[in-house]
């Protein structure tokens, strides 16, 4: 009996040794908070991008692959919280302005976008609501990951002074929209928030303080404090003129 009984032993002790590794995992201690699909025609870009977010635990990959109708259709029926979208592609523009018809633009987080404001713009009119430049960092990706799964506006102070320096200091036929002395300098865009610089799009778009609150699920005296400091740092009066500056970057 003795034997039998060690020998029993020794199987759940081997069974249980069996089973650590599945729990080192992490799968149920740490379960992945937000879900994403990755789009790049790149494979290296993708499977990379796809292996370092996978490592971190906090991020469930989907799937990934070319930023075509096949990556379309897969979003809408999966639904991810956000779609990793490499700017670099040449056909994600077209997969960006698919996702804006379907009203899902505001889930793609681009990535390696170029430096030039003008890019950082043309994908905010897109209303692509997450930016990660060529220097950001994987740790950068998952933070604009949870930000655009949370309904929010994602970019560095840097992408932020480039887009906001593009519709102030447009040279197009409305460069002379706002007759003021001074427009802000580098150092003055380069401290218009994320939130801020979502907020001025809202602004285009003829948000009340109440929708942008609603949708931000803030108060409503958040939002006038926002509003009140997009305003001082672009040395405008009115919210109009602030949402007239970025429909002028359409031109």
């Amino acid at each position: 009996m003795l034997p039998r009984n060690r020998q029993a032993g020794d199987s759940m002790m081997q069974s249980d040794h069996l089973r650590l590794p599945e729990l080192t995992l992490g799968s149920r201690e740490k379960p992945a908070s937000h879900t994403v699909l990755i789009a790049s025609e790149v494979a290296l870009v993708s499977e990379g991008l796809s292996l370092q977010l996978t490592r971190t635990g906090t991020v469930q990959v989907l799937g990934h692959g070319k930023p075509d109708s096949a990556m379309l259709h897969r979003i809408l029926e999966l639904q991810p919280d956000a779609v990793i979208l490499d700017f670099g592609s040449r056909s994600s523009g077209l997969l960006a302005e698919q996702l804006r018809q379907a009203q899902l633009s505001r889930r793609i987080v681009g990535v390696a976008i170029a430096n030039g404001a003008i890019e950082v713009a043309d994908w905010a009119r897109l209303g692509v609501a997450g930016f990660v430049d060529n220097e950001g960092t994987v740790e950068d990706v998952i933070t604009a990951i949870d930000l655009v799964a949370r309904g929010e506006f994602s970019c560095s102070p840097r992408t932020a002074a480039r887009l906001v320096s593009r519709l102030v200091c447009n040279n197009g036929p409305r460069a002379n929209l706002l007759q003021r002395p001074h427009l802000g300098t580098e150092t003055d865009l380069g401290r218009l928030t994320p939130r801020e610089t979502e907020i001025l799009f809202d602004l285009e778009r003829g948000a009340t303080n109440k929708e942008i609150a609603r949708r931000l699920g803030v108060s409503v005296s958040t939002v006038k404090n926002h509003v009140h400091h997009v305003l001082e740092k672009l040395n405008v009066d009115r919210r109009q003129q602030a949402g007239a500056l970025v429909r002028s970057v359409a031109d």
